[in-house]
C-alpha cells in the first residue's frame, strides 16, 4: 500500500474531532476557550454619549464669525461625574470619556490646545478663549456607536482572547456557552524508558516523548494533561489503555507504531477502528489513528525528533477542532512564514517524502531567515538539538534547496 500524503493524514487526524458538549461558564474563567454561540450584548459600547477630549463643550451654532470666541465658564464635568446641561453662550470644562448631555447633536467638544488655557491641571477658569475651530469633528462619541444591547459582539466559533475579554465586559457579558478544552492524556511506551532523573542503564533512555507532548499541549492551551508510561505487554497495554480513554476525549501515544516485533501500540489496538501506516513524511512515517473505546486515538512514532516534528504538524489542528474551532484541514491553513534559508545550510528532501525540518527563526529588517535545527538534517534521533526551534519547515518530495533560498515555508509553533 502506498504511503498517505501529508495532506491525506492531516485531513483524516482533523475527520476525529469531536468537540464536548458546551457549558454556561463566568467570562473570567472562560479565556482561551471556543464560544459555542454567540455572546450578545447588554450595554450600549460607549454606554453613554461622552467626550473624545480634554477640553471646553460649547454649542456649535455659537461659533459664528472669523472667531476667536470667548464663553464663560460654568463647570467641571471629570470623568465618573454626571453631565451639566448647557446654557446658551457658556461653555463646561470636560475632560476624556465625561459625559455630555442629550441631546448632544448641537454641541461640540473644543480640545484644550485650542483655547488660550494651558493644558494639563489647574483651576476652573472664567472664561476661555477659543482660538480656532479644527475641522468638523465634534469630538463626541455616541452612545452605542461602536454596539447596541441586542447586537453580537462575538459569533460562535470565536476563541475568547485578551481582546474579546475587554469587549465582552464592555458590552455586560459575564456569563458565555463554550466548548471546554478535552481531557487529553499521553501515554509513551516501551520498556527501554525511565523516567527523567533516573540514571539510564544498559539499552536504556530517558522518557523525553511523554513530557514533550505534554508541554507541546501546554503551548495550545491544554495544561492540565495525565501522562502515563505502558511497557511493551500487549495485555497490559490494552488494560492501560482502557482505563485511560474511560475518562478522555483524546490519547496520544508515542512509539509502538511500526511493523517491529515489539510495537505494542499498534498490537493491543489494530483492527479496532484504528488505521496504521505510512505517512510520506520524514522523519515521522509510521503513524496511527483511529478510534478507541469511542476516544480519539493519535499514535505518534518513538523516535523524539519524529515525535515531535509529527505533533507539530497533526496536533494543533485536532486541539483546535476538538475544542470548537472551525476544523482546518488544510496544511496551509494555520500561521506560518516564508523565511530564507540561513547562510551555510542546506535542505534536501527525500523524492518522494516531505521533509519536516525543525528550524530557527531569526527576524529582522531585511526579512526572515531560517535555520535548521541541526547541520546533518532532520535526524530523527537527534532531540538534544531542538531547544529554541520555532516552527518546521515543509519542503515537496525532492525539493533541494540552498543558503539564500527565498521561498522555504514554515509552520510556526503555537
Amino acid at each position: 500500500m502506498s504511503p498517505r500524503s501529508v495532506s491525506d493524514h492531516l485531513a483524516a487526524v482533523v475527520e476525529h474531532a469531536l468537540p464536548r458538549s458546551p457549558i454556561s461558564l463566568d467570562l473570567s474563567k472562560a479565556h482561551g476557550l471556543v464560544l459555542a454561540s454567540d455572546a450578545q450584548a447588554s450595554l450600549p459600547v460607549p454606554p453613554f454619549s461622552n467626550s473624545a477630549m480634554d477640553g471646553f463643550l460649547v454649542h456649535t451654532a455659537e461659533l459664528v464669525g472669523a472667531g476667536p470666541w470667548s464663553f464663560p465658564v460654568i463647570g467641571d464635568v471629570p470623568a465618573g461625574a454626571s453631565p451639566i446641561e448647557l446654557p446658551d453662550n457658556a461653555a463646561v470644562r470636560i475632560m476624556t470619556g465625561a459625559p455630555v448631555p442629550e441631546p448632544h447633536h448641537q454641541l461640540r467638544v473644543i480640545p484644550v490646545e485650542n483655547t488660550n488655557i494651558t493644558p494639563g491641571p489647574g483651576p476652573l477658569p472664567d472664561y476661555v478663549t477659543i482660538n480656532r475651530v479644527p475641522g468638523e469633528r465634534t469630538h463626541i462619541r455616541s452612545a452605542g456607536e461602536n454596539i447596541s444591547p441586542g447586537q453580537a459582539v462575538m459569533s460562535a466559533g470565536s476563541r475568547i482572547d485578551a481582546g474579546a475579554v475587554a469587549a465582552l465586559i464592555s458590552a455586560g457579558v459575564d456569563q458565555v456557552s463554550v466548548y471546554p478544552l478535552p481531557r487529553v492524556a499521553v501515554i509513551s511506551s516501551g520498556d527501554e524508558l525511565v523516567e527523567a532523573g533516573v540514571a539510564p542503564g544498559a539499552g536504556q533512555l530517558p522518557d523525553s516523548n511523554r513530557p514533550m507532548i505534554a508541554s507541546l499541549l501546554a503551548e495550545l492551551g491544554i495544561k492540565h494533561v495525565t501522562q502515563f508510561h505502558g511497557d511493551d505487554q500487549t495485555g497490559d497495554f490494552q488494560a492501560l489503555l482502557a482505563q485511560v480513554c474511560d475518562t478522555h476525549e483524546l490519547v496520544i501515544t508515542t512509539g509502538g507504531v511500526s511493523v517491529g516485533a515489539f510495537d505494542v501500540v499498534r498490537a493491543a489496538t489494530d483492527g479496532k477502528d484504528m488505521w496504521f501506516g505510512s505517512v510520506a513524511q520524514r522523519p515521522g512515517s509510521p503513524q496511527g489513528l483511529g478510534t478507541w473505546h469511542s476516544t480519539t486515538l493519535m499514535c505518534l512514532p518513538g523516535n523524539p525528533v519524529a515525535a515531535f516534528v509529527s505533533f507539530c504538524l497533526y496536533g494543533p489542528p485536532l486541539l483546535w477542532a476538538m475544542s470548537g474551532s472551525t476544523p482546518q484541514a488544510g496544511l496551509w491553513e494555520r500561521p506560518y512564514v516564508v523565511a530564507q534559508l540561513a547562510a551555510g545550510t542546506e535542505l534536501s528532501g527525500p523524492p518522494a517524502r516531505t521533509l519536516l525540518s525543525p528550524v530557527r527563526l531569526n527576524y529582522s529588517a531585511a526579512g526572515i531567515t531560517a535555520t535548521p535545527f541541526h547541520h546533518r538534517g532532520p535526524g530523527s534521533h537527534l532531540v538534544a538539538s531542538l531547544a529554541d526551534t520555532d516552527g518546521i519547515a515543509v519542503l515537496d518530495p525532492g525539493a533541494d534547496t540552498s543558503a539564500g533560498d527565498p521561498d522555504i515555508r514554515v509552520l510556526l509553533r503555537p
